[in-house]
């Protein structure tokens, strides 16, 4: 069976979100080569590359797009599980 490791997924995301490593490495508070080494080991277990380069900025691929949009869901539905079993109305800050 195939794991999909969701720190990995995470990183992946806040990078997509926030455009650059150094941004994501500043809002998770991790150092940019584990965020980078992670990212590797998502593309690596996926067999796709997620990004490419644009000057200073990452691109997402197609694929990154794809891995994106489940990301988003996934990270949704996890906020809104924690919502729910604290009796919180889905969204609330």
């Amino acid at each position: 069976m195939e794991w999909l490791n969701y720190h990995h997924l995470l990183y992946f995301w806040v990078v997509a979100k926030e455009g650059t490593v150094a941004a994501a490495s500043e809002k998770l508070m991790l150092a940019q080569p584990t965020i980078s080494g992670q990212i590797r080991e998502l593309e690596n277990a996926l067999g796709q590359k997620l990004f490419r380069r644009r000057g200073r900025y990452l691109a997402l691929t197609d694929a990154g797009r794809m891995v994106y949009r489940y990301a988003d869901g996934i990270f949704a539905l996890g906020r809104e599980l924690i919502d729910t079993m604290k009796g919180r109305p889905a969204g609330s800050p």
